[in-house]
């Protein structure tokens, strides 16, 4: 993983070789090869002093990563199903809302029917009578009988009315009793999440427990730690490519939407949907290519109240690891920039999220549950990017903190330290 040959390597375009910024490159790009060379030389150590039981030990770290990737399956369906609880919750509150309006429409009913009822019992047998006795023509008795016959149909659309609020009533109250057993239901999946989640969350501390009681133990956890250290430095590696993949896909997609829309120049419709689809696609591209807000005059801090927990370069660690004042803290981009990458790294680290900002540097936060932005998003200095807790391994309130240098003459991480004030 040597940046020598890199180190050697610039355009015309570049800055000058005796440059301040060309210098501070180079003293980076040192300072990072000379950790890699440690953390080499760590782990070659690692290697001869384990010996032989090596492979039993790796065997064993498998295991641990097994079970750390059932505890994060486990962490998922809890959470899934205590998403359900609070969904049916509202359906619940929703449904007796809806009981208790229908309530006091049938209350409202019931007085209308009450009084219909008492009139009906004075007026019986005698409306029809009154109504002919009072008539001074047959036209005249007509028009009487007609409108007596529409209070009659009035007096049936009450009890009709009256019979489909019953109804309705009933229905909700039905349905608020199946939302009931669902929840009841949803809470008892709940209960045996939460023993599943603690029976893996045992077997993996019995795991920990068990390799860190031999120095042999201790070792291949270290030696997992840093390998793991390096995938996650070299999966930032072709994620250059990434960006002007997206650009080419997005320029073909609109050129073939604006092809198409050509094409169905005589269906207005289709027509219509195919320039939709050209005008998202440029979109999408303008805000992928427009260029990046300058760098502010100062970084804030991914996590609010932290504590630089260890720093650059201890444990041939090429973060920092900041502390949160509680865990699942939320985690804020410390400068305006676009998502450069977000990857899963696994049950035992969670999610990265890597943001480019002007001046070719990268920001790079470990350690989070699922993402809120997503990739090539633009986002603003501060926005929460996601929450502290996604890895089994990694303490739920402990951010892995990276910065690294992007230019034609190498990539080395660099000390964050100073950008955050610390």
């Amino acid at each position: 993983m040597s940046l020598t040959c890199m180190s050697l390597t610039w355009g015309a375009a570049q800055i000058d070789l005796t440059s301040p910024e060309r210098q501070a490159l180079e003293r980076d790009i040192d300072q990072f090869q000379a950790l890699l060379d440690e953390r080499a030389q760590e782990l070659a150590g690692i290697e001869a002093e384990l010996g032989r039981t090596a492979d039993a030990l790796r065997q064993r770290i498998a295991e641990r990563d097994r079970v750390s990737a059932e505890l994060a399956d486990r962490r998922r369906e809890r959470e899934r199903i205590a998403a359900q609880i609070v969904e049916l919750e509202v359906q619940q509150a929703a449904t007796e809302a809806r009981i208790a309006d229908l309530q006091g429409q049938l209350g409202e009913l019931e007085t209308r029917v009450q009084r219909l009822l008492v009139n009906l019992y004075k007026q019986r047998g005698r409306r029809l009578g009154a109504s002919i006795a009072s008539s001074d023509s047959f036209f005249e008795l007509r028009v009487r009988n007609h409108y007596l016959g529409l209070l009659a149909t009035q007096d049936a659309n009450l009890i009709r009315e009256l019979d489909g609020l019953l109804a309705e009533l009933a229905a909700e109250r039905a349905r608020l009793a199946e939302q009931a057993t669902a929840l009841q239901a949803a809470e008892a999946d709940l209960a045996q999440a939460e023993r599943d989640l603690a029976a893996a969350r045992d077997r993996l501390n019995a795991i920990v427990t068990e390799l860190d009681a031999t120095r042999e133990g201790q070792l291949a956890q270290r030696q997992a730690v840093l390998e793991e250290q390096t995938r996650i430095e070299a999966s930032l590696g072709d994620l250059s490519n990434q960006l002007e993949a997206e650009i080419t896909r997005l320029r073909e997609e609109e050129a073939a939407a604006r092809a198409a829309a050509e094409r169905y120049a005589q269906d207005r419709e289709r027509r219509l949907e195919a320039e939709r689809q050209a005008d998202l696609a440029r979109s999408r591209l303008d805000a992928i290519t427009a260029p990046l807000a300058p760098l502010s005059s100062g970084f804030i801090r991914p996590l609010e109240d932290a504590r630089l927990e260890s720093r650059f370069g201890e444990g041939n660690n090429s973060y920092v690891a900041i502390r949160a004042p509680v865990p699942n803290a939320a985690v804020r981009a410390v400068q305006t920039g676009r998502v450069y990458a977000i990857t899963y790294l696994g049950a035992n680290f969670g999610y990265m999220v890597a943001l480019q900002h002007d001046g070719d540097l990268l920001s790079i936060y470990v350690n989070l549950r699922q993402p809120l932005v997503e990739l090539f998003d633009t986002v603003d200095q501060g926005a929460v990017l996601g929450y502290l807790g996604g890895g089994t391994l990694a303490p739920n309130d402990i951010l892995q903190f990276y910065a690294r240098r992007e230019t034609d003459a190498g990539s080395p991480f660099i000390d964050p330290a100073p950008l955050l004030g610390w």
